[in-house]
């Protein structure tokens, strides 16, 4: 098995000249993609390197997405995390006593004239298939989610998930469970069931730092059960439709 991982790095990295006539999935993620992502590993070290980070890793993309999200996401790009990667850039940092500045500008509230708008080239579909079969042979975590057993039969309702993000883990305080109810700090919720895979959901949300050392979300020790409703709750959440009211 990791000789096969190791195979797909040398592929991404070194050898776009296997690539077939065109521009395949190999060639636009060197020449289109690496400048902005992280195509080898491993996840930044120090928050240094942390705050330099502008672009997701993609070094576990197949760990972590789901094809049919990446295929359809790299044809019409939109933003999942209200703030961006690096959110310190659009979050209103003013201190508590000093809530509200003479422009009537809130505490921890997005500043969104200084987001900056997404900028990601689009791909046509053959581009984004091809891509995605690159993305997907990028497991360096592998491990993380062989490890894991997402169990359907945990279902809960949208008001028992609910619960468990707001008021049992407070997970609103960073996330948004639907557009513009939430934090503006992590990435949308509403989506994660369609965009994520249930093992790599299970995995992060377990033990975050396993697969970012320093990044700022915490291990809320969430009981195994609890887990496996969480995770069940988010793709049934990523099944409501936000555009028809949005």
């Amino acid at each position: 098995m990791k000789r096969l991982l190791l195979l797909s790095f040398l592929i991404v990295m070194v050898s776009p000249a296997l690539a077939s006539a065109g521009e395949d999935g190999v060639k636009i993620l060197n020449e289109r993609c690496a400048y902005c992502h992280d195509l080898k590993g491993p996840a930044p070290q120090t928050i240094r390197q942390l705050w330099k980070r502008d672009a997701p890793d993609l070094f576990y993309a197949g760990d972590k997405y789901r094809r049919e999200w990446l295929v359809a996401w790299m044809q019409k790009p939109v933003r999942v995390r209200p703030a961006g990667v690096n959110y310190l850039r659009a979050i209103n940092s003013t201190p508590t006593h000093l809530k509200k500045t003479k422009k009537g500008r809130k505490y921890d509230v997005l500043w969104g004239k200084y987001l900056k708008p997404l900028q990601h080239e689009e791909l046509s579909q053959p581009e984004a298939e091809a891509v995605a079969d690159v993305l997907m042979g990028l497991t360096q975590h592998y491990d993380l989610t062989a490890s894991e057993h997402f169990d359907a039969s945990k279902k809960v309702t949208l008001d028992q998930g609910e619960l468990l993000i707001d008021k049992v883990y407070g997970c609103e305080s960073c996330h948004q469970i639907e557009p513009g109810y939430g934090g503006y700090t992590g990435s949308e919720l509403y989506t994660a069931g369609k965009r994520l895979q249930p093992e790599f959901m299970l995995s992060y949300i377990r033990r975050p730092k396993n697969w970012d050392p320093k990044i700022w979300m915490p291990n809320l020790h969430v009981k195994p059960a609890d887990l496996q409703k969480i995770v069940n709750y988010l793709i049934l959440l990523s099944k409501e439709d936000y555009n028809a009211s949005h």
